[in-house]
C-alpha cells in the first residue's frame, strides 16, 4: 500500500489514478495522518451503490439542439448613458 499526502496526490492525480487502476491502493494523507484509501473500483462489489445525482430531464422540454434563443431588445436609457451620469454627480 503506498501512501502519498494531499498535496502530493493534488499535484500527480493522473499517475495515482493509473495506479489504482492497475490494482494498486494509495492511502492518502494529511500531515502524515491517513485520512482517505483509493481503491480500485469493482461494480460486483455489495457496497456500491447507484446516486442520483441530478433530477430526470423533464420528457416534455424540447431537445438541446432544437432550442432557439431571441435576443431582447432594450429600450431604455444606455448604461453607458447612466454611468456617465452618476460619475458627474460626485
Amino acid at each position: 500500500m503506498e501512501r502519498v499526502s494531499s498535496s502530493n496526490l493534488k499535484a500527480k492525480l493522473g499517475k495515482y489514478m493509473r495506479a489504482v487502476r492497475s490494482g494498486r491502493e494509495i492511502v492518502v494523507t494529511d500531515r502524515d495522518e491517513p485520512v482517505a484509501r483509493l481503491v480500485p473500483f469493482r461494480a460486483d462489489s455489495p457496497s456500491v451503490r447507484r446516486v442520483l445525482t441530478s433530477k430526470p430531464r423533464d420528457p416534455a422540454a424540447p431537445p438541446l439542439g432544437e432550442i432557439q434563443v431571441a435576443s431582447i431588445r432594450y429600450r431604455g436609457p444606455s448604461t453607458t448613458a447612466l454611468l456617465l451620469e452618476d460619475r458627474k454627480r460626485r
